[in-house]
């Protein structure tokens, strides 16, 4: 599991780094140690970028909740973390007006199924060099049969 996680890492690492001059240093993004108070958007499941208009996010209470939106409805949950181990359980759909498309609501019942069998969280930062400048450099892995990759919001 952490050799996969290395793995993604370093893939991450050369994907967010987009050449750009700077005109000088560029301050170290903030990375969480914790996951309560957070919040983030999935930009990778299981290696595909989402399908939804709206992309799924994730937000993690200070108070064991579990929040977000699946990409067509919001959902509720409690999350549990110690060390880089994690359980996200008690995942509900809450009440929505949101007519979407059946494939979307596929996306989003995997998504939220992805969740559910998540194991263990880890947060990479990717530093800017002299000369490049990094896109959305801070970014939460969430292994489990599905690899989840977010950035934070």
């Amino acid at each position: 599991m952490r050799r996969r996680l290395a793995a993604l890492g370093a893939t991450l690492a050369l994907a967010a780094v987009v050449g750009a001059c700077t005109g000088g240093a560029t301050p170290a993004p903030t990375t969480p140690t914790q996951l309560a108070g957070t919040s983030w958007s999935l930009g990778l499941q299981g290696g595909t970028q989402p399908a939804a208009q709206q992309p799924p996010t994730l937000a993690f209470g200070t108070d064991g909740s579990v929040s977000g939106f699946t990409g067509c409805e919001p959902f509720a949950g409690t999350f549990t973390s110690s060390g880089s181990s994690l359980t996200i359980s008690g995942l509900t759909k809450t009440s929505s007006d949101n007519q979407c498309a059946p494939s979307v609501v596929t996306a989003a019942d995997a998504y939220l199924a992805a969740l559910g069998g998540v194991t263990a969280w880890q947060v990479q930062t990717v530093l800017p060099t002299q000369g490049v400048k990094v896109l959305e450099p801070v970014k939460l892995l969430l292994d489990g049969p599905t690899l989840l990759v977010f950035t934070l919001q």
